[in-house]
Formats: structure tokens, C-alpha cells, sequence
């Protein structure tokens, strides 16, 4: 008798264990619903867009007094210039005087000019670098008149460098 009492103690458990995941599969398994992404917060130094102070004479406490500094945007730099080839391409801050050839006829005083490629290049009155234009030649100078855009026409800027200059003397 003993026996028929734990069997029908046991019964009802079994039972009730067994419909469990009888129960769970007749439900539809849907997926859990896809939450909308949370709101962030408004920043806590934000203002209400309905917002307006009224000043009645006095600055809005709020408001920085000092004005920021404008952003300028970057702006590309020109496009590389291609220099033509031979003494019209040739910068006169890169172009040394290697000698001078004075006659007693002015127009065929003759300069050497030696550049960083070891190229010379032999230049008179009137001739054409890239960025001047040889305007004296004299028997120790040579003075350049600079083409550079925006320069006045009327009073060009010029350059006199020497042939051999003194210790301390810009080339």
C-alpha cells in the first residue's frame, strides 16, 4: 500500500513536470520586439528652442561677452607653377653670380649666372628670369627688377647682388 501511495504522489508531479514544456511550445516563440533606439538626453547646456531672454538693459548672463574669433577655412594652396626651361625658369634667390664681363659698350656687358643644378646660363641687360628681369650690369653688381604679381609697376622692386661680397653681406 505504501507503494500506491508514493506512486499516485508521484502521478501529479509527473504530470505537471511533463505539461511544462507543453504549455511553452503552445505559445507563439516570437522574436522580443525591437526597442526604439533611446533618446539621448538634450545636452544640459542647451536651450529651449522656444526660449528668449528678456534683457530689459542688462546682458544675458548666459551669453559669452567676448566674441569667438571667426573660423577661417583652409584654403588650398594654388596649384604648383611649371617654370619654363633655361634662364626663364631660373628664381633669382637661386641663381649666384659666377662672373661679369664689362666692355666699354654697355649693351654687351655679359653676367654667368650658375644655379643649383650646376647649370650656367649667361644673361644681358633686358633678359628675363623667372621672377625678374636683369635691369644693370656693372663690373662688381648686377641689379634685378623683380616681376612678381602685385608689384607697382611704376616704382618696381629691385635686388643688387654682388660678385663677391663682403663677409657679413647677404649674397
Amino acid at each position: 500500500m505504501k507503494m500506491k501511495h508514493q506512486v499516485f504522489r508521484l502521478f501529479p508531479i509527473l504530470i505537471f513536470g511533463a505539461s511544462l514544456p507543453l504549455f511553452s511550445l503552445g505559445q507563439a516563440q516570437q522574436p522580443p520586439a525591437a526597442a526604439p533606439p533611446p533618446e539621448e538626453p538634450p545636452s544640459v547646456l542647451s536651450v529651449p528652442k522656444d526660449y528668449h531672454y528678456n534683457a530689459r538693459g542688462r546682458r544675458d548672463p548666459f551669453v559669452n561677452p567676448i566674441p569667438k574669433p571667426a573660423v577661417k577655412t583652409p584654403v588650398a594652396p594654388p596649384p604648383p607653377v611649371t617654370r619654363p626651361p633655361g634662364l626663364k625658369g631660373v628664381l633669382v634667390s637661386e641663381a649666384e653670380i659666377a662672373g661679369i664681363v664689362v666692355s666699354k659698350e654697355p649693351s654687351m656687358n655679359v653676367v654667368t649666372l650658375t644655379t643649383p643644378g650646376s647649370r650656367r646660363y649667361f644673361a644681358r641687360v633686358g633678359d628675363t628670369l623667372f621672377d625678374a628681369k636683369v635691369k644693370s650690369i656693372r663690373p662688381d653688381s648686377v641689379t634685378f627688377a623683380l616681376t612678381e604679381p602685385g608689384n607697382d609697376p611704376k616704382a618696381p622692386r629691385e635686388i643688387t647682388r654682388k660678385l663677391r661680397p663682403l663677409p657679413g653681406e647677404n649674397k
